[in-house]
């Protein structure tokens, strides 16, 4: 899957981010801003996998103003004859990455 393979190279790209941010504390804000943005495409691309899920499997996405958090939950439960996609665990930190997510997107 695509969107997969773009989280593997976030995270690559995230791990270098935040070894360049212990060596060269001159650049600070402009490393802190990209690993922000990156940490917020880290959460968008799992939310299009979740997306992907939702429609495939259960009949299309949540609707109304919190349909992103809802969309989440979802993933944690078992649905119409598929198993949690997620472990009530990893809602707990997506939903930090849910929340940071839409601070950045400001």
């Amino acid at each position: 899957m695509a969107e997969l393979a773009k989280i593997h190279q976030l995270e690559w790209q995230i791990q270098r981010v935040q070894t360049e941010l212990e060596h060269d504390s001159a650049r600070a804000d402009l490393l802190y801003e990209n690993f922000a943005l990156k940490l917020h495409n880290f959460y968008t691309g799992c939310e299009r996998i979740f997306q992907l899920v939702a429609t495939e499997l259960n009949g299309g996405l949540p609707t109304g103003s919190d349909w992103h958090r809802r969309l989440l939950d979802r993933m944690n439960a078992e649905r119409e004859g598929r198993p949690a996609v997620i472990s009530a665990s990893m809602t707990v930190k997506l939903q930090e990455y849910l929340g940071f997510r839409h601070v950045v997107s400001r």
